[in-house]
């Protein structure tokens, strides 16, 4: 990292950068050009992807400061952590906070109803830590569970972090770096990496996903204040950001009549900028608030798409946080079904008021949320349509090639990054897995839309 807060890499990681993005926008070009000359709307449609990539990249690795720079206040810091059914990770997660570099922290630990020892486990815990209070509840699902945590705590500032996700000793510390340098700043997210990245190949392809959601898409957005999701694995909120929002979570039912769809929210235009979110400063309101918090698996984004409102929302490369991820491909299409709900729930929400933001960024959101929609569509187009329908054989090797080259753009820059990165060449496979596997999740998460859920695997 730079003084200026720059991601340091070396000089040929600019040249491949450069390469990349001229390369990038020449596909994208001559693909437009080839759907006007067919006159086929469909083929220009199908650069949406690309051209999201190319702006992603370009924000991101141009744009990005690291926002921890600020000098260090004693402040109380609230840890709170909401565990159900951890025995095997939970000491080491709280051992992990325990020798945080911060030290005038408390840790709040909310049992939700664990039945695998988890409950003994944190109670000879607390005999350890006196800074350590442990909260035992019947089970209700995570948005309870931070909720009560939110209550019990005294800080200022709240760290969320999941049990399953062991904490740098100085994350919290960079946090309030970040905090202390801006006083807009309402909300913080920090740089996950894998805990078990090496077990297999399904999490070899995470740990060069992780790598990119964080160091490049989540750059991209924090240049501009607007990190759309605040990762339960390490976020951090000043209280008065989403202290409004919390009654919400203990207060809302799941499928009361009272619950709105997010879908006609984003889609009554008129009645939403007059209802929901008339100027950009107004708080949200209650049905909207109900909605949100009204499931499980979407409460990272819920919180951080509360504080976005008014708030700037940053990514803190320097906080560093190792989660473990789903080792069977079970768990993991059963943790991006659960994530997908969550994406589309809050991004009908931000739908309703991102048009307000910076205009580059606002293409980036609404590009990606669309291409969320029509990207079993466009492989379809790209895959059958084109080929059988209008002979364009050269597409699908222009489309799978297009996604390699991105893939293996990635995962470079993940190895100019991090030298020690083993990873790195899993990007290319699983950008393959993203559009054959994980874009066809949409169905599945639409389809049980209303189901309530917060368990990763």
């Amino acid at each position: 990292m730079s003084s200026s807060g720059r991601i340091l890499v070396p000089k040929r990681a600019w040249v491949i950068r450069i390469l990349s993005i001229v390369t990038l926008s020449l596909v994208t070009i001559y693909n437009v050009y080839q759907g006007m000359l067919l006159s086929d709307p469909l083929v220009v449609y199908s650069t949406l992807m690309p051209l999201h990539a190319l702006l992603v990249f370009a924000c991101g690795w141009a744009l990005y400061k690291n926002p921890a720079k600020g000098r260090i206040r004693d402040e109380l810091v609230s840890v709170v952590i909401p565990v159900y059914n951890q025995k095997e990770m939970i000491r080491i997660v709280i051992n992990a906070v325990f020798q945080s570099t911060y030290k005038n922290i408390e840790v709040v630990a909310v049992n939700d109803g664990s039945k695998d020892g988890t409950r003994e486990i944190l109670n000879e815990l607390a005999k350890d830590y006196p800074g350590l209070k442990v909260i035992h509840k019947t089970n209700e699902g995570k948005r309870k569970a931070v909720a009560a945590g939110f209550s019990a705590s005294k800080g200022r500032y709240v760290i969320l972090i999941d049990s399953d996700s062991v904490m740098d000793k100085n994350a919290i510390t960079e946090f309030m770096k970040a905090f202390s340098a801006d006083t807009r700043i309402g909300g913080v997210v920090g740089y996950a990496k894998v805990w078990n990245a090496d077990k297999n190949v399904l999490t070899r392809c995470q740990d060069a996903w992780y790598d990119y959601a964080f160091n490049i898409h989540k750059t991209c957005e924090s240049a501009f204040g607007n990190v759309l999701c605040c990762s339960g694995c390490l976020a951090g909120y000043r209280r008065e950001a989403i202290v409004d929002f919390i009654p919400y979570w203990t207060r809302a039912k799941i499928h009361n009549s009272d619950d709105r769809d997010l879908t006609s929210f984003a889609l009554a235009t008129k009645w939403a900028k007059k209802e929901l979110v008339p100027t950009l400063g107004e708080k949200i309101t209650t049905k909207l608030a109900n909605a949100m918090a009204g499931y499980d698996d979407s409460e990272d984004r819920a919180l951080t798409s509360h504080a976005i409102v008014e708030w700037k929302t940053v990514y803190v490369s320097t906080a560093i946080v190792y989660t473990d991820v789903p080792e069977r491909m079970k768990g993991y299409l059963k943790q991006q079904k659960r994530w997908k709900k969550g994406y589309i729930r809050s991004n009908f929400y931000v739908s309703a008021f991102f048009w307000r933001k910076p205009l580059i960024m606002s293409l980036i959101f609404y590009t990606e949320f669309l291409a969320t929609f029509t990207a079993p569509l466009i492989t379809l187009i790209v895959f059958l349509y084109e080929p059988l329908i209008l002979g364009q054989f050269w597409l699908p090797g222009v489309f799978l090639l297009g996604s390699v080259l991105v893939g293996f753009i990635q995962g470079l820059d993940y190895k100019f990054r991090d030298p020690g990165a083993k990873n790195w060449k899993y990007k290319p496979l699983m950008n393959l897995v993203t559009t054959f596997v994980l874009s066809w999740m949409i169905f599945f998460a639409l389809w049980n839309y209303r189901k309530n859920e917060w368990l990763t695997r």
